[in-house]
Order: C-alpha cells, then sequence, then structure tokens
C-alpha cells in the first residue's frame, strides 16, 4: 500500500469516528487533521475539502466493487458485499446520505450499476442471439438502474433495517425482470416487423 493511500485511509477513518461523535457538517478539516496527527496541508494535498474526502470514501468502498464487476463473480455476491460494507459502516452512510445537496455515491452508483446492467444484457443478447439495438439495451439498463439504485439509497436512508440479504433478494427481481423485458422488447418489434406491411411495391 502506498504511502498516500495509508495517508487517506488515516483521514477517512477520523472522519468516521468523528462522524460518530456529530453531523457531517459540524465537522472541519482541522477536526479531521488534529484525530489523526496530521495537519492541514497534508489534508489540502489530497483533498479540496471534507466532502471531497467522502466522495473518495463513496468511491474507494462502493465503486471500485462494482465497476466493473469482477469476471467471474456473479452481480449478486458482488452488491451482497457492497451492502455488508455500507452496514457495517451505518453511522457514515446514513449520515452523509441524509445530506441531500451532496449526491455522490448516487451518482457514482447509477453509471456503476448501469454499466453493470447493459453488461448483463448483453449476454444475454449473445445468449439467447438476440439482434438487440444499442438504443433498446440502454434504455432497459437506465429505466431498472433507477429502480436499483433507489432501492439501495432508500435503504440507507430510512436506517438498513432489512438485511442486506433481503434487499439483495429484492434486488434480484429486478434483475430478472430487465432480462425479460429485454427479451419480450426484442420480440415485439421483430414481431412487429415481420407482420407490417412493406411500403415498397
Amino acid at each position: 500500500m502506498s504511502d498516500s493511500l495509508i495517508t487517506k485511509k488515516a483521514m477517512a477513518n477520523s472522519l468516521k469516528e468523528l462522524m460518530r461523535k456529530k453531523s457531517l457538517e459540524k465537522i472541519t478539516v482541522s477536526d479531521i487533521v488534529q484525530n489523526c496527527g496530521l495537519n492541514r496541508q497534508t489534508f489540502y494535498y489530497h483533498f479540496k475539502d471534507k466532502y471531497d474526502l467522502v466522495n473518495w470514501i463513496y468511491h474507494s468502498e462502493i465503486v471500485t466493487k462494482i465497476s466493473p464487476v469482477p469476471q467471474g463473480e456473479d452481480w449478486s455476491s458482488v452488491m451482497l458485499n457492497v451492502l455488508n460494507i455500507m452496514r457495517k459502516e451505518k453511522v457514515f452512510y446514513i449520515s452523509s446520505l441524509s445530506l441531500d445537496r451532496h449526491s455522490f455515491l448516487y451518482d457514482y452508483m447509477f453509471r456503476a450499476t448501469r454499466d453493470m446492467l447493459i453488461q448483463i444484457i448483453e449476454q444475454l443478447a449473445v445468449q439467447d442471439k438476440l439482434n438487440m439495438e444499442v438504443a433498446d439495451r440502454n434504455f432497459i439498463a437506465e429505466f431498472y438502474t433507477y429502480g436499483l439504485v433507489g432501492m439501495v439509497i432508500q435503504w440507507a436512508k430510512s436506517g438498513m433495517a432489512e438485511t442486506p440479504s433481503e434487499i439483495v433478494e429484492k434486488l434480484s427481481h429486478f434483475i430478472e425482470d430487465s432480462k425479460q423485458v429485454s427479451v419480450d422488447r426484442y420480440w415485439k418489434k421483430t414481431k412487429k416487423g415481420l407482420t407490417e406491411p412493406s411500403k415498397h411495391p
């Protein structure tokens, strides 16, 4: 592990520790560095402000786990790992997500989840020999991404009462639905193309 990464992790852990005692908005950069024995110059070398540090935590703990999905690993096990991480750091995620004006995690998860769904749909297209257009693939992926990410964020904001396993089971239904919609959309378009009268004599 590089010295830079060690320093960033020290500041991240310091912030999480402080957030167990007071809200993110009341924590200052001075609080963060004093709590972990560093100085402000070191902090600003790595981050522009405390929200940039929060952003880095989101990316390093969550986004890197799902973008891209590790080869050979099922998406459900990846999501279960992500939700377990969030629940382990429950105070940090609930507190930081309560600040609606900072939507870094939603934005990151949206992009990563959309890419994951596109990957799944592409695999389905190859498996079932579907000649699916890019526009259809992207539409289906984005449609279901809103639902998937929305469920995860709402779960976190509402206190993470359900277990990660319960949430993954719900998300599984979304994934299966997206697969079925992919197939149905393709076959409806194909059928329409076959039954429409030709515009040429």
